[in-house]
């Protein structure tokens, strides 16, 4: 169990230097041109943050198990949900320096969400493969006859 731990700590210390130690860092380097414009976003880059990690080492952890697998489909679901939110169904308005700037951003969340959703369907076959091999395994072994 200790070595799952390990590697599971490794991971979410990688996890958040990279989704949100590096995303803040750029993100304070260019708020300085329109701090209102990233403003919102804060909030919801700690959520996506938070639930990435609890879900890698949830996964990490339950590894060799159903519940690896139930993580994986739990992950997938949110980040769809959290995608749908965070870019308000596709069409972002704000308004920056006294302009109002609109952007259609469906087809890129659409994109987002056919990726999470092949995601889901991996995670689905990989939980059915687990239960497969699993009963295979409780079989009992042909004899030969003779």
């Amino acid at each position: 169990m200790l070595p799952r731990i390990v590697k599971a700590a490794i991971k979410a210390l990688f996890y958040f230097v990279l989704l949100y130690v590096l995303p803040m860092f750029l993100i304070s380097q260019v708020s300085g041109f329109a701090p209102e414009f990233f403003a919102g976003y804060g909030q919801l880059l700690n959520l996506f943050v938070a639930v990435v990690i609890f879900f890698v080492v949830a996964s990490e952890l339950t590894s060799g198990t159903i519940f690896q697998h139930a993580f994986n489909v739990g992950k997938a679901i949110i980040l769809m949900i959290l995608f749908v939110l965070a870019l308000d169904g596709g069409v972002v308005a704000t308004d920056f320096q006294g302009i109002h700037i609109w952007a259609d951003l469906r087809l890129f969340l659409a994109m987002l969400v056919a990726i999470d959703l092949l995601g889901l369907a991996k995670s689905i076959l990989q939980a059915i493969n687990f239960l497969s091999e699993k009963a295979e395994q409780q079989l009992p072994t042909p004899q030969p006859a003779g």
